[in-house]
Parts: structure tokens; C-alpha cells; sequence
């Protein structure tokens, strides 16, 4: 061995790849409203373009979701029995399908898609929508009048709850979504004095992130104003039976429509993580979704009603902000309210609001945003409102080459192993001296899955620690071309993992080297490192050509001692390690051993090693 290779070896298998992140699993996504994603006045390849461009922009910043808003005010933006298509549609089939392609064209990017289902707030009355058919099943104030505008459904009429289920239910058999994301699962926070004033349609549309004025919020604490009953359930008539209080049955009929379609996601398609937009504030002060809108999402959570629980933190802008509300010195923080929700393991995902950041000019804000998120270990990502802000910004290579400079998988919400303990097979095909293909083959062919590749420039690869380098979702072999940077080093580990839809994942592939020394002329089995040793040493070898290759270890007496590699191998510098101990996992003696490495039927190369207790 040269006095050049030693020094590779020694300084690239002794070092590991500085990444920025203590795990690359965290879940990062914007929401994307229906008037980012589709025009009524554009020809359906413009509104695709715009899809597809919505999905490569996620990509450039590092992104693994979008959430992607299918329903909205009771109207569709995907092949519905039971609504009409909505107003940025035309109200009438745009040409494709914008869910189906939206699915399509994020799974080939290696994106989760959430279809965005806005729930009780029903504003359309257009033909068809359920404000219009049953306008019976609209909200009411205490004197029994029906809202008039920013219409929503009641969530304590149980034919309410069953409809608004089968819609959803409807996606949920018919579609391939990762999951659905509940917006406006809540009672409405309006009131009579306010909502007949005369609005702009979509002035109402565009209400959609719970902010209100402070008139409307001091408006909410006269209750005898607001909609807050239905047809079944006047004021007139008391508390519903079985209740103590008004409160307690508005909280109960949100929360048994949320457990009543989780169950019944489960049922069908357990692998759907199902979400809810809660309010930034759970129970405190002012504005809060416990009290305000009767709202139960920490119960939620705990509960396991929900998968992953995703509150709209709009109108905090600064990092202590954000910190306070999530974890700090609280009476009034998320933590102290879903502590069993964390321990089960759910997805807490954070929601900053983009576009308050740039009402209040502090957009960069995002950076310590993420950063003070980070520090908090039950937090697992985030989701950004909205799609519209980002991209007038054009931020998504700004935030790709920042806070997510390097990609990330999502966190698995279920504690079950993945149903194959058998990974995917990684080849790696030489390009040239510094590009070359991947090919990913699934253990499993013909069932989708996610498929992880992952990087290293230490000695070792530890898929929770390196570097993402693609994620896949497919059901066929793939290849990917990717090589070495101007600055990188000479040699780069590979490896690839099958994830289930859950995000479980099977071991490591068998790890596959990428180097920029030339390839071999000849067969050799180099000098182990350190020499003598008493822990791990590593053992350096090359190949010339593809073929199989056996390295044992043996004692003096010729006895099989371990069997570090027994496998095929590609042309170049590869290298093992061992760790002293014998087939059966027990610690050898100190003394000198002889490794051999076996190359076909024929060729034997030796080297003698010394273990020292």
C-alpha cells in the first residue's frame, strides 16, 4: 500500500461528515391555498405547470410535504360525488384532475401530498354545496336566525357530522394522499353584528387563518350574538341532554367527528396520517382554541384521535416568541397540555406564518424561528403559512441553502418495525472520475414505498446522522446520478432504506463506495489500522473487477474465527472492520490473528493482525 492510499484511508475512514443537524428526520411543508395551484381562466397544461412548479419549488428548499388544499367552502378541487368543483375552478371540471396530478407529481419528487380539507366552514352557495342543499344545517344565533355570510355547518347535527365524513372518506378510498389535513375543525367565531355586513367574496375565501379583529374578539365574549346553535339544538331548548354545560357539548361534537374519521381512516388506510389545523393558543388568554371555538386539540392528540397535531403559530414572530409558547416558563404553553401525546410518540409540527413575518417586516426571522424549534426535542418540523408568501419571495433556494440545507425524512409515528426486515439492493455504477449512477432495487417489488439514499465521507454510515441524499417513493428500480464536489473528499459510503408508509424502515442496504482513486490494477488486502488494537481496527481492501470475495479471520491454529464480508463486489477501494470479538459475539484473546481475503475460488491474500486486550 502506498504512502498516498494510507493517507486516504487513514484521514476519510477516521472522520465524519460535519452535518449541521443532530438528525435528519424533521417534517417540513407549506400550505398551499387553491388559488396558488389553479386559475378558472387558465387552460389545464398552464394550471399542471403550475403544479409542477409548486412541487420543484418544495424540492429546492429541502422540503418533504405540501399541503395541498382540496376542499374549500364546501366546494371540491377533485373528482367529488358529492360537491361542486369550487370557484377557482369555474365551477366545472378544469380539464384533469388537481388532486390526482398534485399526488403524482409530488410522489415523483420524493414529497408526501396532504389534501387540505377545509371542514364546517361552508361558504359557498353555489349549486350543489351543502349550504345550498341543506341550508337547514347552517349555523344559528341564539334567536334562531341562520348565518348569512361566512356560512358554516354545525358540528352538533349528527347527519353534519356523517355527510362531512363521507366526503372526506371519499379522498381518503379514492386517492393516494400520505394524509389529511383538517382546517376550520372547530365552531365559527362569528357573530350576528358583525357577519351581515356586506363582504367581497373573496374577502371571505381569504379568511382563512383565524385572525380576527379586535371588535370580533370582544364581540365573542357576548355569547347571545354568536352561531353557536342549529335547528336541532336551539337556545330555546336548554343544554343537549347529557350535558352539563352549552360548552361541553360544543367541545364534545367537534371532538366525535375527529374520532369518529380518524377510526374511520383507520379502517381502510391506517397508514393516512390524519392532522388538524389548531389554534396557535390551546387554553389561554384572548383568542384560544379550547374556550373560543371549542376546540379540543391537546385531548386530540392525547387521545390518539389524531396522528399529527399542526397548530397555526401565525402571530408569533420572533424566536422567544415561539419558544415561550411551545416549552418555556409557562403557565401558558403547548407543553404542559400534551405530554401523553408526546410520549406515544405523534408528530408535533410547528406552523409559523410566513406572511406575519413580513407584515412586520422581520422576514428573516424565519432562520431563528427554525432554529429555537430545533432546541426543543418534542417539535418535529414544521408547516409554513402559506406557499403564496414563499413564493413571492422566491425563498425556496434561500431557505434550501439555510435552515434546510440538507434534506430530511419524517419521523415515524408507529412504533412496529417495518413488515420486511429484507432492504433494498444499492449498485453504484462509475460515470466517470467523479460522477456515478445509484440504482435503487426494491426488496418488495410492486408495492410502493419510500426509499431513503444516504451519504457518508466518515468510516462508517449511520442513517440517522448522514446526509440524505434522495428520497424516493416508487415501486420500481430507480437510478439517480449524483458524484463528488470540487471540495469534497476522495471517497463517499452509500447506502439505501425501504420505509414503509409509516416511515418504518429496514436496515441498511449493504453500503456501497464511491471513490476518486483510480481503480485497481490488482486483488489486495491492505495493512489494518490501528495495528495493534484493542477495540475496532479497520481493514482496507481492493477489487479490480466485479466479482465475489470472502474475508475471515482466522487464529494461529488455522481455526475460523469471523467472517467479515461474504458477498459481490464492485471494482475499487472498499474497506471492514472488526471488532475483536468471534462469530458468536464473544471477545477474542489478545494475540495475532492472520485475515484472509478470498477472491473467487483461487486467489488468497493474508495479513497478520494483533489484538491487544
Amino acid at each position: 500500500m502506498t504512502k498516498t492510499l494510507q493517507i486516504y484511508f487513514f484521514v476519510i475512514f477516521t472522520n465524519l461528515c460535519a452535518l449541521n443537524i443532530d438528525s435528519n428526520s424533521e417534517f417540513r411543508s407549506t400550505w398551499v391555498i387553491t388559488w396558488n395551484h389553479i386559475d378558472r381562466y387558465a387552460p389545464a397544461y398552464i394550471n399542471q405547470a403550475n403544479v409542477r412548479e409548486i412541487m420543484e419549488n418544495h424540492t429546492q428548499a429541502n422540503m418533504n410535504a405540501v399541503i395541498f388544499q382540496v376542499r374549500q367552502g364546501g366546494t371540491s378541487y377533485y373528482e367529488s360525488s358529492y360537491e361542486p368543483w369550487g370557484y377557482y375552478a369555474g365551477y366545472s371540471y378544469p380539464g384533469y384532475d388537481p388532486l390526482e396530478y398534485a399526488i403524482e407529481q409530488a410522489h415523483e419528487r420524493g414529497l408526501e401530498l396532504h389534501a387540505w380539507f377545509n371542514v364546517f366552514q361552508t361558504s359557498s352557495t353555489h349549486p350543489g354545496s351543502p349550504a345550498a342543499e341543506h341550508p337547514e344545517w347552517v349555523c344559528r344565533d341564539q334567536d334562531g336566525f341562520t348565518m348569512d355570510s361566512y356560512r358554516s355547518l354545525s358540528p352538533g347535527l349528527s347527519e353534519v357530522r356523517d355527510y362531512t365524513i363521507n366526503v372526506a372518506m371519499e379522498i381518503v378510498n379514492n386517492y393516494d394522499i400520505d394524509g389529511l389535513h383538517l382546517d376550520y375543525i372547530r365552531w365559527n367565531e362569528h357573530t350576528n353584528s358583525l357577519s351581515r355586513e356586506s363582504i367581497d367574496h373573496i374577502d371571505e375565501l381569504q379568511r382563512m387563518d383565524g385572525k380576527i379583529t379586535d371588535e370580533e374578539l370582544a364581540a365573542l365574549s357576548m355569547r347571545s350574538g354568536r352561531y353557536l346553535y342549529d335547528y336541532m339544538h336551539p337556545y330555546s331548548a336548554g343544554v343537549p341532554e347529557g350535558f352539563n354545560s352549552w360548552e361541553d357539548w360544543w367541545r364534545w361534537s367537534v371532538t366525535e367527528f375527529v374520532q369518529t374519521l380518524h377510526d374511520s381512516i383507520q379502517a381502510v388506510k391506517p397508514y393516512v396520517r390524519l392532522s388538524v389545523a389548531a389554534l396557535g393558543k390551546y387554553n389561554w388568554s384572548g383568542w384560544q382554541g379550547y374556550g373560543t371555538v371549542y376546540q379540543d386539540g391537546a385531548l386530540w392528540f392525547n387521545e390518539g384521535y389524531i396522528d399529527q397535531l399542526m397548530p397555526m403559530h401565525y402571530h408569533w414572530y420572533t424566536a422567544g416568541g415561539f419558544y415561550g409558547m411551545l416549552e418555556g416558563d409557562c403557565p401558558e404553553c403547548w407543553e404542559q397540555f400534551i405530554q401523553p401525546g408526546i410520549s406515544d410518540g405523534r408528530l408535533f409540527t410547528s406552523g409559523p406564518g410566513s406572511y406575519i413575518l413580513e407584515d412586520y417586516n422581520v422576514w428573516n426571522n424565519h432562520d431563528d424561528i427554525v432554529e429555537i424549534c430545533r432546541s426543543i426535542p418534542w417539535i418535529d418540523g414544521f408547516q409554513f403559512f402559506s406557499y403564496g408568501s414563499w413564493e413571492d419571495r422566491d425563498y425556496w433556494s434561500s431557505a434550501g441553502n439555510a435552515f434546510f440545507n440538507l434534506r430530511a425524512k419524517i419521523r415515524p409515528i408507529l412504533g412496529d418495525s417495518y413488515n420486511s426486515d429484507i432492504p433494498p439492493t444499492l449498485i453504484l455504477t462509475p460515470i466517470d472520475s467523479l460522477n456515478h449512477d445509484l440504482t435503487v432495487v426494491p426488496s418488495d417489488p410492486g408495492q410502493s414505498a419510500w426509499f431513503i439514499l444516504y451519504r457518508s465521507t466518515g468510516e462508517e454510515l449511520d442513517p440517522n446522522q448522514a446526509e440524505i441524499v434522495d428520497i424516493h417513493f416508487s415501486n420500481e428500480p430507480f437510478t439517480i446520478r449524483t458524484g463528488f464536489q470540487a471540495s469534497q473528499d476522495s471517497i463517499l459510503l452509500y447506502g439505501a432504506t425501504q420505509a414503509d408508509r409509516f416511515w418504518n424502515e429496514t436496515i441498511l442496504s449493504s453500503v456501497v463506495m464511491a471513490s476518486t482513486i483510480p481503480i485497481p490494477d490488482e486483488p489486495n488486502l491492505y495493512q489494518n489500522y490501528p495495528n495493534p488494537f484493542n477495540y475496532r481496527t479497520t481493514i482496507p481492501y481492493s477489487v479490480p473487477y466485479p466479482t465475489q470475495i470472502e474475508i475471515e479471520v482466522i487464529n494461529l491454529l488455522g481455526e475460523h474465527v469471523a467472517t467479515l464480508v461474504n458477498q459481490n463486489e464492485i471494482p475499487g477501494y472498499n474497506h471492514i472492520q472488526w471488532n475483536g470479538r468471534n462469530r458468536n459475539g464473544f471477545e477474542c484473546a489478545s494475540g495475532i490473528y492472520i485475515v484472509q481475503m478470498k477472491i473467487g475460488s483461487d486467489i488468497k491474500i493474508s495479513r497478520k493482525i494483533c489484538l491487544i486486550k
